[in-house]
């Protein structure tokens, strides 16, 4: 079976999705590196990566559907599903560092091979490894919410071809 990134619009999601991911842990690991609480590290890297990933799901996963909203519509749209699921990342976040850091070894595992990339402690990786089990867990109600409200075509304008 072969699979067609040009017409599959879950595939489209996860290939923005997955650079927005890059943004999202470069920007928390900055963030978190500097001093600040990893929910604020959270929040602002959410706000910058949620951003990018309307504007490439609106021009290229989601091109040409609803366009009978407005731009700033979709917008807040996305952002609202956006923001329900930075709950669930929120919530899978600190439950993951509190099981992580209960669980030491991996995080220490972490620090003692991957200190020459980021010179972090285990409390450090854990916090990363966190905020990846989190978005992992949140993509595909964002996918769901996304794709069935934000870029839902309108019934109007849909037809069945003969």
């Amino acid at each position: 079976m072969k699979i067609d990134l040009r017409k599959s619009a879950f595939l489209k999601f996860l290939v923005v999705g997955g650079f927005g991911t890059i943004i999202n842990i470069s920007f928390y690991t900055i963030f978190v590196k500097y001093g600040l609480h990893f929910i604020i590290a959270s929040l602002l890297a959410f706000v910058i990566a949620v951003t990018s990933n309307y504007y490439f799901n609106s021009i290229w996963t989601f091109k040409n559907r609803a366009t009978h909203k407005t731009k700033i519509k979709k917008y807040f749209e996305f952002i609202s599903i956006s923001g329900l699921n930075l709950v669930t990342n929120l919530i899978i976040l600190t439950i993951s560092l509190w099981f992580l850091n209960k669980n030491m070894t991996f995080g220490e595992f972490l620090s003692n091979n991957l200190n020459f990339l980021l010179e972090g402690d285990a409390v450090f990786y854990n916090k990363i490894v966190s905020q990846i089990i989190g978005i992992g867990f949140a993509t595909i109600l964002n996918y769901l919410g996304n794709k069935f409200i934000t870029f839902k075509e309108d019934p109007q304008n849909t037809f069945i071809k003969p």
